[in-house]
C-alpha cells in the first residue's frame, strides 16, 4: 500500500544502548535462591513453574497480570490445578508479581523493579503473546519490548542469566525449506521471507538476546517444536493448536488428506524438564537448544495409529479433503473447524510444505546422563493424548462398531 513502510526485522532488532552488563554475576546462579519467571499462567509456563519448584529451593517470582497480589496468587494456583500440578507446599514459594510485559519496567514501579533486581539470581523468560493471526505491530509491545525490559532487569544490580524461550518457527521461511538439517548453531536470516507476526516477533526478540550476549550477558535460547500435552496425563491447555484442530477435523469427517510430511511434537513435561535441567548446567551457558522429538512420525503413520484407536479414516487427495472440510464446516458451523478453515484458506501451503529437519544435538548432549528422554510418538503416547481429548469432549469416543 502507498505510504506504508515495509517491515525491516533488522531495523527492529536494536537493543537499548543503556542496557549494559557490567555488574558481577549473581553468586547463586547454580543454586538460585530467587527466580523470576514470566508466562507462568500459560501452558509451558505452568510446567516450568512446577519443575523449578521441584528442582530448586528458590522462591519463584511470577510476573502476572492481575488486579492485585491475592488475585494473582489465585490465578497461578488455578492454572497449576488445571494441569494437576498443584501442591499446597507451593504456596510459600510462589510469589505473584503484579505487572505487565508490555509496559516499561515490566509494569512495576521503579522502586519495585530495582529492589527485585537486587534479589533475583536467574530469569526464565517464557512470557509472550501467541497469536498466529496478529501482525508484528500487535505483538511488538509484549514479545519484543517486553524482552528488552527483561534484559534491562537482567543488567540491573547483579547480572542475572536469562533463559529465553523462543520457537523453531524462526526458521519457517522459504530460505530454509530445502535447507536439509538446521543446526542449533545456525542463525536464522532476517530478510528471508519470514511471514507471520508471531514468528517475526520471536526472531527480533531472539536477536535482542544475542545482542545482550555480545555485551556480556550469560544467556541461553530454547527453541521448542510443537508442544502437546503431558506424557502421563495428556492434559493440554491449547485445543486451538493447528495439529489438534486438524486431527479433530479428520476424525469428524472420517477422512484425512494425503500429506508427505512428518509430524514432530514434544510433550510439555519433556520440554519443561529439559529446559530447567539444561539451565542449571554450567556448560549450557551461551548455547541454543532445539527441543524437538528425535523420533518424528510420518503423517500417514499417525493416521494409522488413529485408525488403530478406533477411528476409521479414509485417505483423500488434499483438494478433495479440503472441499469436504468446507462443506462439513458450513453445515455444522463449529468454531474450531471454522478457525482451521480460515487458516487453511489464508495459507494453503501450511500443511503441504515440508519443514526443515531441526538438529537437537546440543540438547541430547546436554541431557546425556540425566533421566530426561523425549517419548516417541507411538501408540502409547497417542493413546494418552486421545484419551484426554475424549474425556474433554474435544473428540467423540469411537463407536463399538469401529473397534
Amino acid at each position: 500500500m502507498p505510504g506504508v513502510t515495509p517491515l525491516s526485522l533488522q531495523a527492529e532488532a536494536v537493543l537499548d544502548p543503556t542496557i549494559q552488563f557490567c555488574n558481577p554475576l549473581s553468586e547463586f546462579v547454580q543454586a538460585p535462591t530467587a527466580i523470576l519467571l514470566t508466562g507462568a499462567t500459560g501452558f509451558l509456563g505452568a510446567h516450568l513453574l512446577d519443575e523449578l519448584l521441584r528442582q530448586t529451593t528458590a522462591n519463584i517470582y511470577c510476573l502476572v497480570r492481575s488486579s492485585d497480589t491475592q488475585s494473582g496468587q489465585e490465578r497461578l494456583k488455578k492454572t497449576l490445578q488445571f494441569y494437576s500440578l498443584w501442591q499446597e507446599t507451593y504456596c510459600c514459594r510462589i510469589i505473584p508479581l503484579v505487572g505487565d510485559l508490555s509496559q516499561p519496567l515490566l509494569g512495576l514501579t521503579e522502586q519495585q523493579f530495582y529492589q527485585l533486581a537486587e534479589v533475583v539470581d536467574i530469569i526464565y523468560h517464557n512470557g509472550a503473546l501467541v497469536n498466529a493471526s496478529y501482525p508484528y505491530s500487535e505483538l511488538k509491545a509484549i514479545n519484543v519490548l517486553g524482552t528488552q525490559e527483561i534484559l534491562r532487569f537482567a543488567s540491573s544490580s547483579q547480572t542475572k542469566p536469562v533463559h529465553f524461550i523462543s520457537s523453531i518457527a524462526v526458521f519457517f521461511s522459504p530460505l530454509y525449506l530445502q535447507a536439509g538439517c538446521i543446526q542449533e548453531t545456525d542463525m536464522p536470516e532476517c530478510e528471508s521471507g519470514l511471514k507471520g507476526g508471531y514468528k517475526q516477533s520471536k526472531w527480533v526478540a531472539e536477536r535482542l538476546v544475542m545482542l545482550a550476549q555480545a555485551r556480556g550477558l550469560p544467556a541461553c535460547i530454547y527453541r521448542p517444536e510443537r508442544i502437546l500435552g503431558h506424557s502421563k496425563t495428556g492434559i493440554i491447555g491449547n485445543f486451538d493448536d493447528l495439529l489438534c484442530s486438524l486431527l479433530q477435523a479428520c476424525i469428524r469427517l472420517g477422512k484425512f488428506p494425503i500429506l508427505e510430511t512428518n509430524v514432530n511434537v514434544v510433550p510439555v513435561d519433556y520440554v519443561s524438564q529439559a529446559i530447567v535441567y539444561l539451565s542449571l548446567q554450567p556448560p549450557s551457558v551461551g548455547r541454543v537448544f532445539h527441543l524437538t522429538n528425535p523420533q518424528p512420525i510420518p503423517w500417514r503413520n499417525l493416521l494409522s495409529e488413529l485408525h488403530a484407536l478406533g477411528y476409521p479414516l479414509t485417505e483423500l487427495p488434499y483438494q478433495v479433503w479440503f472441499a469436504a472440510l468446507k462443506a462439513y464446516t458450513f453445515a455444522h458451523q463449529e468454531r474450531t473447524l471454522q478457525s482451521l478453515l480460515l487458516v487453511l484458506l489464508s495459507s494453503a501451503s501450511v500443511l503441504k510444505l515440508k519443514k526443515p529437519e531441526m538438529s537437537c544435538r546440543h540438547t541430547l548432549e546436554g541431557l546425556a546422563g540425566s533421566s530426561i528422554i523425549c517419548p516417541a510418538i507411538d501408540s502409547q503416547l497417542l493413546s494418552t493424548y486421545f484419551s484426554y481429548f475424549q474425556k474433554s469432549g474435544y473428540i467423540p469416543i469411537p463407536s463399538v462398531h469401529s473397534l
